[in-house]
């Protein structure tokens, strides 16, 4: 088992450094992969959508997390400068933008092959899968979890772009509506 998760850690690692979803900016604030860098003065800008909220979600506002909130609540995470949560609500759903900024490119690559080691494998291997928007790819991660005595589906998205890692995630079974927030952030 412990080898196992050794190789997927490693193909985690591997797989980011290649994916093109890391890259250094050039002067027109534009990375290598044609999505723009991301101004990193202040993340809690980063995740308030502003006009572009997915349908039927309200803004509800943005709270700062602390480096220690993210070891906590997302993975083992060095060198972070600033995260940030936004909280949009709809009628049966809640979901989430968090923003972390790093201090540098090494540290948010380290924490997203952190973050992707602490979701269970599952048996039929569709834990994650690349996804494409906005330019760049990302990752979809699948779980489950217990809701009314029964298994629902969860899915988060989360990639790199320079030194901050997005986050999104929610409560709903449906995979279109994180994808839409993930959109949304323009990164």
């Amino acid at each position: 088992m412990k080898k196992q998760l050794g190789l997927i850690l490693i193909f985690a690692v591997l797989l980011i450094g290649f994916s093109g979803c890391i890259f250094k900016g050039n002067d027109d604030n534009n990375g290598s992969s044609g999505m723009p860098t991301i101004p990193v003065d202040n993340v809690s800008e980063i995740v308030a959508l502003g006009n572009s909220i997915p349908s039927g979600f309200e803004y509800l506002g943005s709270r700062s997390l602390t480096s220690d909130d993210v070891n906590k609540d997302y993975a083992k995470a060095e060198n972070v400068l600033e995260a940030s949560e936004g909280i949009y609500k709809s009628t049966a759903r809640d979901y989430y933008i968090i923003a972390i900024k790093f201090s540098d490119i090494t540290s948010a690559e380290s924490f997203i092959a952190n973050y992707k080691s602490t979701f269970k494998v599952l048996n039929n291997n569709e834990t994650f899968q690349l996804v494409e928007f906005n330019g760049h790819e990302a990752t979809r991660a699948l779980s489950y979890s217990t809701v009314g005595g029964k298994q629902a589906p969860r899915y988060k998205y989360f990639w790199s772009n320079d030194r901050i890692v997005f986050i999104i995630e929610g409560n709903s079974d449906d995979p279109t509506i994180g994808l839409d927030f993930a959109k949304a952030t323009g990164y």
